[in-house]
């Protein structure tokens, strides 16, 4: 009995529908039970129906659900469908990509990133990020953001400075200055590892570092010899002594005219104390002139020197003076 009842609904349910069909000039149509999934990235919303249209664009009309471009729809909007039919359609939602090279509006059916990724053939490094995650699903006019990355290995080459030495050079004067070594500046090679994001350096970390090359210190000589210029000749010394100075002459009457050493006793050879000044020591006096000591005598003790003259009254003329003797190199 209740197989029946539902029997007789259904055929009551086709001859409302047959009748409607000949109410509104549709007699002949075939009427169709079709399934229309809309896919959304809310979620999914089916409706099932019947309908005497037999266009995939008409029925979707009549379940108010958008046919355009973007949208994908499992059958062509033309299609005319036979018997009962299920439709699929997936919403397509405007998005937003960014690449390195590219900024363009995609068109999505599917909302996932990695599906999206997929769909746009886009395959990602083993270092490369995407924003959001591989796992966000998007929404309409989300930005996708795909940073490339991957690392390079590059050699920096760098020149290490050289130090200046200076030396002392008693052959030299002081005051003046020589070069003997100009310096040599080294070479340090270093390998770094550079990060790349999008074709620009982010950060970077040094791999090796290696001197190839030492550097050569520059030498410079610098004067210590002690000098005294007189009469456009300049003398080098070694020291110079505060003296109380005497002159002499070798008087014939009580001197034989010979120094301790055994040379003549003439200008320019002084008598000293040989602790002080050792025989054969070259000096220079001021106000007497280049001298040797070449004789002692038994008065000249210390600081003290006798400067011989030519004669008496050059001697006496000399007289007691305090001199600052020059030792002679």
């Amino acid at each position: 009995m209740a197989i029946w009842k539902m029997q007789g609904l259904r055929m009551w349910l086709l001859g409302a529908a047959a009748a409607t069909a000949i109410g509104t000039g549709l007699v002949g149509t075939q009427l169709h039970y079709v399934t229309v999934s809309y896919n959304q990235p809310g979620g999914t919303h089916t409706t099932k129906f019947w309908t005497f249209r037999s266009q995939v664009r008409k029925i979707l009309a009549q379940a108010k659900i958008p046919a355009n471009a973007h949208n994908r729809v499992s059958l062509g909007l033309n299609h005319k469908i036979s018997g009962n039919m299920k439709i699929q359609v997936k919403e397509a939602i405007p998005i937003w990509v960014r690449t390195a090279h590219r900024h363009f509006e995609y068109w999505a059916t599917d909302y996932k990133v990695r599906d999206i990724l997929a769909a746009l053939k886009i395959h990602l490094g083993p270092l490369d990020i995407v924003k959001p995650s591989l796992s966000k699903q998007l929404v309409a006019g989300s930005k996708l953001d795909v940073i490339r990355r991957w690392l390079a290995s590059k050699t920096i080459t760098t020149s290490l400075p050289f130090a200046t030495q200076y030396k002392p050079d008693p052959s030299l004067y002081k005051g003046h200055n020589q070069i003997s070594n100009p310096g040599q500046s080294g070479k340090k090679v270093t390998t770094v590892q550079v990060l790349y994001q999008n074709g620009k350096p982010v950060s970077q970390k040094t791999l090796s570092s290696k001197v190839v090359k030492d550097p050569q210190d520059r030498v410079v000589l610098y004067g210590t010899a002690q000098v005294i210029s007189r009469g456009g000749q300049v003398v080098q010394f070694s020291r110079k002594m505060p003296m109380v100075s005497t002159g002499y002459w070798p008087d014939p009457s009580w001197s034989n005219g010979y120094t301790a050493t055994g040379i003549k006793a003439q200008y320019g050879v002084v008598a000293v104390d040989p602790a002080v000044i050792p025989l054969g020591t070259h000096l220079y006096i001021p106000g007497y002139g280049f001298a040797i000591a070449a004789d002692t005598g038994s008065a000249i003790i210390g600081d003290r020197i006798d400067l011989c003259f030519n004669s008496g009254w050059q001697a006496i003329d000399w007289g007691v003076r305090d001199v600052t003797v020059y030792i002679l190199n």
